[in-house]
């Protein structure tokens, strides 16, 4: 598996693990770029998460301070959900 299919399945897994909380997003695969998976707000942003390889492991990243391993998709996916919560529209 090259690392470009690696990061795609990281970011699958995390989207199904988002949509258990029902929380909907896209992968977006440019053609000529890494897949990122955007994750639809209540306030009508997408916040971008990406996958990223440091060493031999893989990460979940979404914001400054947002980041987990990936062999923890549903971690990810809960702090994930409270960024989405801090973001409602009001």
């Amino acid at each position: 598996m090259t690392s470009s299919e690696a990061r795609f399945a990281v970011l699958v897994r995390l989207g199904w693990e988002l949509r258990c909380l029902a929380i909907g997003s896209a992968v977006t695969l440019p053609a000529d770029g890494e897949a990122v998976l955007l994750v639809r707000c209540p306030d009508g942003f997408r916040l971008p998460v990406l996958a990223a390889q440091q060493d031999r492991r893989w990460l979940i990243i979404w914001s400054t301070h947002g980041e987990v391993p990936a062999v923890r998709p549903d971690l990810a996916a809960r702090e994930i959900a409270g960024t989405v919560a801090q973001r409602r529209a009001v």
